[in-house]
């Protein structure tokens, strides 16, 4: 039965639970072990075309798309050619997005189609967003009419919006139905899904108006209207709200499903919570990702592949290192008469770095979850503030005293160091908040440039201020 076969009552009124997409892997999943993907390495270098279907069959979509991403890249698009459009679609959903791009470019555009026309109009949009405009052009034309209207519908919204998320299968029912009438419907619609959460409720317009959990649906009675058991307090998501926001609001309010509507109010797609958990994951994982300027599914692409991508960070940790290193060229004529401040300034610089980078790392992680806002971001910068003050403060009587031990000869050195090493902790743990904050006022992701950034003041402020310190005090 097709997945997509409209309401008979409504239109596109019916709502799928997807599989999640798996976007880690571990040693073993199921049936799958390191025999199996050994075997199928084997087979694909001896060219067994036999041994190959052998393995394959009876693995179920999520053992099969494990076991494709385990195989090396040349491996992984030789046995795609060997299945070629006999491959179950729903492997598409579960494989990383990375992986997925790989499989779709083994194959062609005909048995793209076919796949595509066996799939829920979200999954099939997932695997057009790989795509040029050309591409998604010619495969949208030949899909199937209905799945085709959603698909277009789909595409037209932002990426990474909830239109692009939602799937335009769910269930819904006029809110003056009867409890006996709804109960009803469900029993005797064969072509309601096998698994669904929440019915939607709406008037006559098509604006939703309430949903009921399908536990509720049958602990009501018979003769009550739907309008007087629903939950009538919805907060219905717009089809333009960002995917980020979406599962902000998942978190906040314990959804399992959520109804999205376009502009006009009117009922057009549900959001899934496994939708979601799909979203904090790929969100989590790029923000972590960015600090560091890798990038998610670095460990199923080409070696070049993965060096053209980090190498623009490294060029931009470059540039930072040359403007530290420029500061510090600055100061060479007092640090060869007193060749202790090259031993100690890397202190002050490093001790900078790893303050800031805990700020860092709490600001970017408040501002993905929503807990940093306005009304409390001054709290915080002012709490960070006097947290790296006190850092400061320690940290500086810490570093005077062990300066005094190793270098007993250079009493003032001991105070410099400790001066720099206060001041640059403190301006770390600002650095830390102050940046993320502006660069996302700017509309530019905090995890991504925050970094760079970050390096800069502190490296470049620890080395001008424990040398500039040390001028002014010992020359």
């Amino acid at each position: 039965m097709s997945k997509r076969m409209k309401n008979k009552l409504l239109p596109k009124s019916k709502i799928f639970k997807k599989k999640k997409k798996n976007n880690s892997k571990k040693e073993y999943h199921f049936g799958l072990g390191p025999k199996m993907i050994n075997s199928m390495n084997i087979a694909l270098r001896e060219d067994d075309i036999i041994h190959v279907r052998k393995i394959v069959e009876g693995l179920s979509e999520y053992d099969l798309a494990n076991l494709i991403e385990a195989l090396p890249l040349g491996d992984r698009k030789k046995l795609i050619e060997i299945l070629g459009d006999k491959i179950n679609p729903e492997v598409f959903p579960e494989l990383n997005d990375v992986v997925q791009e790989q499989v779709i470019d083994t194959l062609d555009e005909p048995q793209i189609v076919k796949i595509a026309n066996e799939l829920d109009s979200d999954e099939v949009v997932e695997i057009l967003e790989h795509m040029d405009e050309d591409e998604q052009k010619s495969i949208i034309k030949q899909l199937d009419p209905e799945l085709k209207y959603q698909v277009q519908s789909s595409m037209s919204y932002p990426e990474d919006s909830a239109g692009r998320l939602m799937t335009r299968e769910f269930v819904s029912m006029p809110d003056w139905w009867t409890v006996k009438e709804a109960k009803e419907y469900l029993l005797k619609n064969e072509e309601l899904p096998e698994d669904f959460y929440d019915i939607f409720l709406t008037d006559e317009k098509f604006h939703p108006t309430g949903q009921i959990a399908l536990d509720k649906l049958l602990r009501a009675k018979p003769s009550e209207q739907l309008f007087d058991v629903m939950d009538g307090e919805i907060v219905p998501v717009s089809v333009t709200t960002d995917q980020e926001e979406v599962a902000h609001m998942f978190r906040e309010y314990g959804w399992m499903s959520a109804m999205v509507v376009d502009n006009k109010g009117h009922l057009i797609g549900a959001i899934l919570i496994d939708d979601v958990v799909d979203v904090i994951h790929e969100e989590a994982s790029e923000d972590i990702m960015h600090l560091s300027g890798a990038e998610e599914g670095d460990v199923y692409k080409s070696v070049f592949s993965i060096f053209r991508s980090r190498v623009v960070w490294l060029l931009t940790n470059l540039a930072a290192t040359i403007v530290a290193a420029s500061v510090v060229k600055g100061f060479q004529d007092i640090i060869a008469q007193i060749s202790v401040l090259a031993v100690l300034m890397p202190i002050v610089a490093s001790m900078g770095g790893t303050t800031g980078n805990q700020t860092l790392a709490v600001v970017v992680r408040a501002l993905a979850t929503k807990e940093l806002t306005s009304t409390n971001t001054l709290r915080m910068i002012l709490k960070e503030f006097l947290v790296g003050l006190s850092n400061g403060m320690l940290f500086a009587g810490l570093i005077g005293v062990i300066t005094h031990l190793w270098f007993p000869d250079y009493n003032v050195i001991s105070l410099i160091i400790a001066v720099a090493m206060l001041i640059n902790l403190t301006i770390a743990s600002l650095a830390g908040i102050l940046i993320p904050l502006t660069l996302n006022k700017l509309k530019v992701d905090p995890a991504i440039s925050s970094g760079v950034f970050l390096i800069a003041v502190t490296d470049s402020g620890g080395f001008f201020v424990f040398l500039g310190l040390a001028k002014l005090l010992l020359f």
